[in-house]
């Protein structure tokens, strides 16, 4: 349902069911004086006289938030929702977090633009990011400069892949209008770097768009300006669905680009600055000229007056929640910087075009348009997953370990355990405790924190609720008996650490010791196979020469 003012859409309600006002107020307990008001956009309804307006006409869930947007409330929170918007923390905490990254780590917002990256992004760049404006940061936007050009030998390979994504994600250019940002983009390199525009469009021609199946990987070969030749594996995947950002990390792919890495990290001297945050106010001003778009144009798209608009710019008013989620919307700033605005002003936060996409609703700005979400076949993920060129484990969304590609089997043979009777294959925490397990792992403890956080004590330890048998707790009651003394050592953990605290992607060094007495390094990371499927992907990717030596002995 496209976006309308609340009086056009109480209007449009009323008629459709034939109603007359005096109708509509005496079913909702509204005065016909109130409901004239609302529809003729005079008076602004509170949340209570919505639900009942709602519940008058009988509005389904893709209505309701409609209406409810339309003043500047929230939708009804749904399940999944829901659970998006507690996995998540601030989206001022990405730039701290991406720090912590001991690889190529950037994060991206709905649009593919960089919002946040870390000091390893800037000396593979070779160029200070923060120099760049955040349309600038595009990565299609980026890649068509001579900068990039010169540094990505596979260009057009990994240029075809971000069009493939592109494409999924609702932006084919070849089957009708571009969303705006796309638009812009591609003005943009049509005025400054023409010479890449045949290529692209060509591209967009042949790439088919991405498969929900596979993992959103990607080779990456780099020369660094020094003539040093770099290979990295790109893997997209989500940083918070609620904000619509993802992660684009750059884990070596070879011996010779992990030992870079490693030299780069011991690099003191290198240090990252974070791109300067503009006030509402400032970034108003900036979109609405970037847009090329006067007061008087932008007040008529948003329903805002010039007046308040130029009030806004100049600092003098701050804008009601409406008001600044109507601007931002009708300026289509991503949900990163919206949620920033509104957190900042102590307004509720709103989901992102990708979380409303995913939870059933109409996508408003980026992913209007984008195909409805669908399920895989395990077959087709966990014949994926032997594909990759690291060790991987699919967990189920019990945190059942269903799949192990080849790579992973030669790490560690899954035969050496039983699954807990019932459950569909072996239980993460199952593995993790055990005492062949433990012994393996070198880091074990600083491990166990981080994949089996802290957070889940309260569901593991006795309490009055318990838990569902498909819960932790019906794995620790098994345990208990099993594994009492690597259970004790995980008490201990949570004990003595501060553990895992951020409710983002799990990501932590992995020292491991081969029976052969092969130390391994790699560095863990969990993340969702896709959007849809109930799986999780955890990558072990390797983090020293010693380790792809290892691997590629075979």
């Amino acid at each position: 349902m496209a976006d309308s003012t609340f009086g056009t859409l109480l209007a449009e309600f009323r008629r459709g069911r034939e109603f007359t006002q005096g109708e509509v107020a005496a079913s909702s307990g509204l005065s016909v004086s109130a409901v004239q008001s609302y529809e003729q956009g005079r008076r602004v309804p509170d949340a209570n006289a919505v639900e009942k307006l709602s519940a008058t006409f009988g509005l389904n869930g893709e209505q309701d938030a409609a209406l409810r947007r339309a003043v500047g409330l929230r939708p009804k929170v749904n399940g999944l929702k829901a659970a998006m918007f507690k996995a998540r923390g601030a989206p001022s905490t990405v730039w701290d977090e991406v720090q912590g990254c001991e690889w190529v780590s950037l994060v991206t917002n709905e649009r593919r633009e960089i919002v946040a990256w870390n000091r390893l992004a800037n000396q593979t760049s070779e160029l200070d990011l923060a120099a760049l404006s955040q349309f600038q940061r595009s990565t299609l936007r980026m890649a068509a400069t001579d900068h990039y050009d010169r540094h990505l030998t596979n260009w057009k390979a990994l240029i075809g892949s971000l069009i493939s994504n592109l494409k999924h994600d609702g932006g084919d250019i070849s089957n009708g209008p571009p969303p705006q940002y796309l638009q812009d983009v591609l003005e943009s390199i049509a005025r400054d770097d023409a010479r890449f525009i045949p290529t692209i469009f060509q591209l967009f021609l042949e790439a088919p768009p991405w498969r929900e199946e596979a993992r959103n990987a990607h080779a990456i070969e780099w020369r660094l300006d020094d003539g040093t030749e770099l290979s990295f594996h790109g893997v997209f995947g989500e940083w918070s669905n609620y904000d619509g950002l993802w992660a684009f990390d750059w884990h070596a792919a070879n011996g010779q680009t992990a030992a870079w890495v490693q030299s780069a990290l011991a690099n003191d001297a290198a240090d990252v600055t974070p791109p300067a945050l503009l006030s509402f106010a400032e970034q108003l001003a900036q979109t609405r000229s970037d847009a090329q778009l006067s007061r008087r144009e932008l007040g008529e798209r948003s329903g805002i007056s010039v007046a308040s608009i130029a009030a806004y710019e100049r600092g003098l008013r701050a804008p009601s929640r409406m008001a600044m989620l109507a601007l931002c919307r009708t300026l289509t700033l991503d949900g990163y910087r919206t949620n920033r605005f509104m957190r900042e002003a102590g307004f509720e936060e709103e989901p992102s075009d990708f979380a409303r996409w995913m939870s059933g609703e109409q996508p408003i700005s980026v992913y209007r348009g984008k195909d409805a979400v669908f399920a895989n076949s395990q077959s087709a993920i966990f014949g994926h997953a032997d594909t990759l060129a690291w060790p991987c484990a699919v967990l189920d969304a019990a945190c059942h370990i269903v799949h192990l590609n080849p790579l992973a089997r030669r790490l560690v043979n899954p035969a050496q355990w039983k699954p807990i009777p019932g459950r569909p294959g072996l239980h993460l925490m199952q593995v993790m405790v055990s005492q062949q397990f433990r012994e393996q792992v070198g880091n074990w403890a600083e491990v166990a924190g981080v994949v089996l956080p802290g957070r889940l004590e309260v569901q593991v330890r006795d309490n009055p609720g318990g838990t569902s048998a498909s819960g932790v707790r019906a794995v620790a009651e098994y345990l208990r008996k099993s594994e009492p003394d690597g259970l004790a050592q995980l008490f201990d953990v949570w004990s003595n650490s501060a553990g895992f605290d951020s409710l983002r992607r799990p990501a932590v060094r992995f020292e491991w010791r081969t029976e052969n007495g092969d130390e391994l390094t790699f560095n863990c990371v969990f993340s969702g196979w896709n959007a849809l499927d109930p799986y999780k992907a955890m990558d072990l990717f390797p983090a020293d020469a010693a380790t792809f030596a290892w691997l590629e002995r075979g």
